[in-house]
């Protein structure tokens, strides 16, 4: 493995995970292994210091005083000495005192190497109260006790039995060999598990960022692989494909706009360009200015509204923005677009006429200026294509518990086979009748709509007209959506 690999791995999350794992199950087994070290040692020296003990009142049972008093034994019977003890017999030594200190027997075998310490103030003890004291012989340890004995003599005495620890203290020592050897193997294997799985449980998160190193902008149409874990992977893997359906949609948005900017700008602006080097030709009468103004005014006022259309429909579907729905009447909203298109109904001699029904709830959940652009491109649709001197009826309904808003116009009307292609497809428009427009219009009134989970219906009727009836979700009152959800 390379240096850069090797020092990637250090600062990688798959090592500090493994370094934190590793560390706490550390600080647990050290803790564990004390307090299980600490019990064993306790419960071992308590079973030796209790061994001793019964020993000790072993030997005690069988005193043996002469008829002098002066001679004193022991006398244990094969079974006592056949008795399993924490200790060895053999390295067992013990002594016979008075209560004033005095040595009145001590054991011959192994031979007494030193005497067993004494202290002066067990005698003030009452009954069969014992000591235990540990002291030292040489390189040796060992542990004692004190026993007062009586005898039918009613001499008062003490016993002490002292047994080396050696067995106690070997038996200690490997089990801290033991400990010491197993901690740290216990820990190494632990660390060795938890990097693997760490490993794996990252290996999506690996899988994750190649993929991601490969999309670029001509490839926004890759998606993360989805691991099924049900964990943060797998929700980190949503949101991020998530996001990249959003930039997706964005970028198309923006290769949309550019490739509809350069192809429909085009025809405005060279018919302006036009008009104007025909005009410069020659002189030209006042009547050929005021055409060529009205000609120009018109070309202007379509590129204007292609702009606005098209900055509208880029801003819709980019999702750059985050709209902020609130509570809006759909009356007030028709009132308004109507009277921002009332000149042009007047210069046609239409009139508009609103019927509202009673105790109808008119409050939707949308954004106002989106709304109003779809009311408009509508309306201004029915303005556009009705005859002169005719009728625009708006209607606001209440059908099955949904509001609906029905736009009723006297014009030429619109083959419903050929309504889709206009609604869905930007810039198609249905036979020419030598009337502008852009062919983006309906489009924008769809998106809009789709984005407040609302729907167009359009009917053809008879002998000529158009119905246009959009149709509000009842939740939509109760309901507040945003930008972000509108794409997901």
């Amino acid at each position: 493995m390379s240096l850069t690999k090797l020092t990637s791995l250090f600062k990688g999350i798959r090592f500090r995970l493994t370094l934190v794992y590793s560390t706490l199950f550390g600080l647990f087994i050290c803790a564990f292994a004390y307090i299980l070290s600490n019990q064993y040692f306790q419960s071992g020296r308590a079973d030796f210091d209790s061994g001793l003990l019964n020993y000790a009142i072993d030997l005690s049972e069988y005193l043996y005083i002469d008829d002098s008093g002066l001679k004193i034994d022991f006398k244990l019977p094969e079974s006592e000495i056949k008795k399993a003890f924490p200790f060895i017999l053999n390295k067992t030594i013990y002594i016979v005192r008075s209560y004033d200190g005095k040595i009145l027997s001590r054991s011959q075998d192994p031979q007494p190497i030193s005497e067993i310490p004494f202290d002066s103030f067990l005698p003030s003890y009452e009954d069969y109260t014992h000591r235990y004291k540990t002291f030292s012989i040489g390189n040796e340890v060992f542990r004692a006790v004190n026993v007062k004995i009586s005898n039918e003599h009613d001499k008062e005495m003490i016993l002490q039995v002292a047994a080396s620890m050696d067995t106690l203290i070997t038996r200690e020592r490997n089990h801290l060999l033991i400990t010491s050897l197993m901690v740290p193997t216990l820990i190494l294997i632990s660390s060795f598990i938890s990097f693997l799985i760490a490993g794996n449980a990252l290996a999506p998160i690996k899988v994750l960022t190649e993929t991601a190193n490969t999309i670029a902008a001509r490839n926004l149409s890759l998606r993360i692989p989805v691991p099924h874990t049900g964990d943060e992977v797998e929700e980190l893997s949503k949101t991020l494909n998530n996001l990249l359906e959003r930039l997706e949609k964005s970028f198309k948005s923006q290769e949309h706009f550019v490739s509809n900017a350069s192809h429909q700008l085009n025809t405005p602006l060279a018919i302006i360009k036009g008009e104007l080097d025909v005009l410069e030709s020659k002189e030209r009468t006042m009547e050929e200015y005021q055409r060529f103004h009205r000609s120009l005014r018109e070309e202007l006022e379509r590129l204007v509204e292609l702009v606005k259309n098209m900055l509208l429909i880029s801003r819709v579907e980019s999702g750059l923005d985050s709209f902020v729905f609130h509570s809006l009447r759909l009356d007030d909203l028709l009132l308004g677009t109507s009277s921002r298109l009332r000149t042009k109904a007047k210069e046609k001699k239409i009139t508009i006429r609103f019927n509202i029904e009673e105790e109808l709830n008119l409050e939707v959940m949308g954004e106002k200026q989106l709304l109003d652009s779809l009311f408009e491109n509508i309306l201004d649709n029915a303005i556009k294509y009705s005859p002169e001197e005719s009728t625009i009826q708006l209607d606001i309904k209440n059908v099955n518990s949904r509001v609906e808003v029905w736009i009723q116009d006297e014009g030429p009307g619109i083959d419903e086979d050929d309504f889709e292609n206009i609604l869905n497809v930007r810039f198609h428009r249905a036979s020419p009748r030598g009337i502008t427009g852009t062919g983006i219009g309906l489009p924008i009134a769809q998106k809009i709509a789709q984005f407040h989970q609302a729907e167009i219906d359009y009917r053809k009727l008879t002998p000529c007209g158009s119905l246009f009836i959009i149709r509000f979700n009842a939740s939509q009152n109760q309901v507040t959506y945003s930008n972000q959800d509108s794409h997901s």
